[in-house]
């Protein structure tokens, strides 16, 4: 009788644990992170904010489909002082959407990763305006002479 009494005692507090972890909003908003729904992802990543165990799926939401999702993931990462996610920003550089190339350029440079200085000399050119002009104030903000910046502007 005592074997029996401990084994369904062992079994509830198994199960009382296991529902604890089911129910643990950090557990719960680690599975939103996969969810299909773009606005589910985009409250995960929101609801992360202190998680560094979310970080890596994190960085691979930086390539989302959805721009929102992506945009997000970027926020969170950098405003985190993820240095781990510069490789990554450094990727979305030549991205085909501006907003996305706009916003890995300030993830960069908040990062202070001056390694980057190149490609936003580069960018400074971009045909989109937004892009040019983030560019141009991380140069700038990264210590870059101004003389330095308008010479990369001439070198089209």
């Amino acid at each position: 009788m005592n074997k029996t009494i401990l084994i369904v005692l062992g079994l509830a507090c198994a199960l009382i644990t296991a529902a604890g972890i089911m129910f643990n909003p950090v557990s719960v908003a680690r599975r939103q992170l996969y969810d299909k729904d773009p606005d589910v992802r985009c409250h995960a990543i929101r609801s992360l904010c202190k998680d560094k165990a979310s970080f890596p799926r994190m960085r691979s939401l930086l390539y989302d489909e959805d721009i929102i999702v992506a945009i997000n993931a970027a926020t969170f990462l950098y405003m985190s002082g993820d240095k781990e996610s510069i490789p990554d920003y450094r990727n979305l550089l030549n991205n085909k959407e501006p907003v996305i190339r706009e916003a890995a350029i300030f993830a960069l440079w908040l990062l202070g990763d001056k390694e980057s200085i190149p490609e936003f000399k580069k960018l400074l050119n971009d045909e989109d305006i937004k892009v040019s002009d983030t560019a141009e104030l991380a140069l700038e903000k990264l210590g870059v002479p101004e003389a330095e910046i308008e010479e990369a502007k001439e070198n089209k």
